[in-house]
């Protein structure tokens, strides 16, 4: 057979991760194979971060198309490949250029790549002749989507186990301090990267060295600025480097903080020089590096660190994956595709786009001139919701935010072109806390995870307590970020609105606010927060006196009986209350972080609180409580212990023609400014509370 002509399109070459499997691939392959590549790069976008690309241009050369995409076609002309091999998803790039590359009459084969889990599959227009997937995530997810080839080939992991004295060695070479222990992060500097996370613990562990190595973009400074104003001496940020193996042969801990991944190839890096490995095991990892990795847990990140230092046990590499192997899997790869006749891929002259990003949305696009009929049927109870005519370059966006199963019909001159049920089946669904109330946040999370498990769908949440929750198999990102890609996006809050959410949220449980909105049979779900699981050795019981508004507190005469009880019984009592109200025989908080009043609550045997979000917090972390909530009904909150007074008003928060203003600290919807003021809350005695206590006691 004559030589095998590559041509590679890349949609970039900015230091990254696409850059670096592209850059393993060619050297691979030219040590491997008897190859000609010709590499094309879609767009520069710098030229400040180009490690790769470097070493690409000596490897093989490089065209850059820039403003001018059809200059590729001067490339494949010259080089006449047998093989396109595109780094990317082609709806991603020029469709003027894709559209010709696509040629029915072509005589190379395509083959793409997708290298992040932000692609919907649905959009998918073009079919190439192969896939050559980087990791079993998208082979799951694209696994109904047209193609006659669709393979994982990995990113290679030699074994290059690091020796003691290499590592020594790597130290003195970059000025390391050879008395501490080192702990290195590589990556762009950016939110989903997370190098905040290790920052913080820097300055937590002052005798550890901690290196960064990557580059900080300038688009990204809004994240990493800030970071840069409170570094600790025991950090150095070393910024992009060509001599990354050296600070990994360097490293007694290899730490990855990242949050948003797909295939990040520095923990296969890591892996094949035997390094110890913190990070997170995200779900979309699919278990590729679970055996190498301790999952990180940010409530328990300094004591995993610790422990990681001092631990001197290792793990054996496999050896089922290496540049060898990565370079026959290729060409393996490529003579099937050549095998077959190329995809004619016949596209029309229109294109029905939907997503349900926030409200279902219908768009057609194209150059046909007929006229579109579209329905939008509300499945379950089988009635049509909206009905619209439009033309191609038209959309159409319904006012309905909360999950419903939707039909969505198209006629095209009277005849259906598209019938779709909406299935959230491997789709991207993003689902946004708009309330950054703690109590909010836990009673709510649960039903993610359900919704999750229900749809079977990738699920990335928002929410503005992201570091206590223990949910490893959703994607958190902080409020506010960017998240690309979505097919579906809903908003989980406090709405007095029908097309947000179909009841009034204060007539039901606190918990059915998110099942309803994400259609879930409501049940009562405890979340999942992360729990150290340590108990005190002493009898100490913790209580929260303070809440977010006047209607629930309890008076402080009554906080203080119950305390004076507590103490006779021989309790310590810690008031975990971020507000300092000073009490007999009660200690306030002196270190006032969600962390430690987290510690305090795990270690006491019991917890007293009014209705919120430290109540809740004790729920989820396996701690019986007691609530004293008259102002609310038995069920509105969750199943505790809850002493209550039916023989005075009381409830009003549920109450269908009353509306909490937060904005007033005396509401009191009933009895305001009278004597009978917040009598609901004033009615429940320090002999109530005492009943409830003997019953754990």
């Amino acid at each position: 057979m004559s030589k095998l002509k590559i041509l590679f399109l890349a949609p970039h070459l900015s230091t990254g991760g696409m850059p670096q499997f592209l850059l393993k691939r060619i050297q691979a392959l030219q040590a491997h194979a008897d190859v000609s590549i010709q590499v094309v790069e879609h767009q520069c976008y710098s030229k400040d971060y180009v490690v790769q690309r470097n070493e690409i241009i000596k490897l093989t050369g490089l065209y850059t198309l820039n403003e001018d995409k059809m200059r590729i076609f001067k490339v494949v002309e010259e080089l006449k490949p047998d093989i396109i091999h595109i780094d990317e998803m082609s709806e991603r790039l020029d469709r003027q250029m894709i559209t010709k590359l696509y040629s029915p009459n072509r005589k190379y084969r395509i083959v793409e790549t997708c290298h992040d889990v932000s692609f919907n599959p649905a959009d998918k227009i073009f079919t190439p002749d192969a896939y050559a997937f980087c990791t079993p995530y998208h082979l799951d997810t694209f696994a109904n989507v047209d193609g006659y080839y669709k393979e994982v080939i990995e990113y290679p992991i030699d074994n290059c186990r690091v020796s003691e004295d290499d590592c020594y060695e790597a130290k003195i070479a970059l000025g390391m301090n050879l008395k501490m222990k080192h702990i290195v992060n590589v990556g762009l500097w950016t939110s989903g990267k997370n190098q905040g996370e290790m920052l913080e613990l820097a300055k937590q562990m002052p005798d550890v060295g901690f290196h960064f190595v990557g580059n900080q973009a300038g688009n990204f400074e809004d994240y990493w600025g800030p970071l840069m104003k409170d570094v600790p001496d025991n950090v150095k940020i070393w910024g992009e480097r060509d001599d990354v193996g050296k600070f990994m042969d360097a490293a007694d801990l290899f730490m990855f903080n990242s949050k948003w991944e797909c295939n990040p190839l520095v923990l296969r890096e890591a892996i094949s020089k035997g390094k110890k490995i913190i990070a997170r095991d995200l779900p979309q990892y699919k278990n590729m590096f679970t055996r190498y990795i301790t999952n990180l847990k940010p409530f328990k990140l300094k004591s995993q660190v610790d422990d990681m230092l001092m631990d001197h046990t290792t793990y054996n590499v496999l050896t089922n994956n290496t540049t060898d192997d990565f370079a026959k899997n290729h060409i393996s790869l490529y003579k099937k595709a050549m095998s077959i006749i190329p995809n004619k891929n016949p596209i029309n002259d229109y294109n029905i786009i939907q997503n349900f990003v926030g409200q279902p949305f219908l768009e057609i696009t194209g150059t046909s001139d007929s006229t579109f009929d579209v329905e939008f049927h509300d499945f379950e109870k089988q009635t049509l919701v909206h009905y619209d005519t439009i033309k191609c370059n038209h959309w159409i966006r319904l006012n309905r935010e909360y999950f419903t199963v939707w039909q969505t019909i198209v006629y095209k001159d009277g005849v259906e072109v598209y019938n779709n049920i909406i299935d959230l089946t491997d789709k991207r669904v993003y689902i946004a806390f708009e309330s950054s109330s703690l109590g909010d946040t836990l009673a709510w999370i649960p039903y993610v995870l359900e919704f999750k498990k229900k749809h079977k769908c990738h699920v990335i949440v928002s929410s503005f307590w992201n570091n206590i929750l223990d949910y490893p198999e959703l994607e958190f990102v902080e409020p506010g970020t960017t998240v690309n890609n979505l097919y579906a996006m809903y908003k989980l809050g406090w709405f007095y609105n029908s097309n947000k959410e179909p009841i009034l949220p204060n007539t039901i449980p606190l918990q059915q606010t998110a099942t309803n909105i994400l259609g879930l049979p409501y049940v009562e779900i405890k979340p999942v927060v992360y729990n150290s699981g340590l108990k005190a050795n002493y009898k100490l019981v913790t209580i929260a006196t303070n809440s977010t508004a006047g209607c629930k507190f309890w008076t402080r005469e009554n906080w203080q009986e119950v305390i004076n009880y507590l103490y006779e019984q021989g309790y310590i009592v810690k008031n975990v209350s971020l507000e300092n109200n000073p009490f007999d025989h009660c200690d306030p908080l002196l270190d006032k972080s969600m962390g430690s009043t987290m510690e305090w609550i795990t270690q006491s045997e019991f917890f007293i609180g009014l209705s919120s979000g430290l109540s809740w917090l004790a729920w989820g972390l396996d701690i019986p409580v007691i609530m004293i909530s008259n102002f609310t009904d038995k069920d509105h909150e969750f199943s505790c212990h809850r002493p209550i007074n039916t023989n005075v008003c009381h409830g009003c928060w549920n109450k269908s023609e009353y509306t909490f203003d937060k904005g007033d600290w005396n509401w009191c919807p009933v009895h305001k400014n009278t004597d009978r003021q917040f009598e609901c809350q004033k009615s429940i005695t320090p002999e109530m509370v005492i009943d409830k206590i003997k019953t754990l006691l």
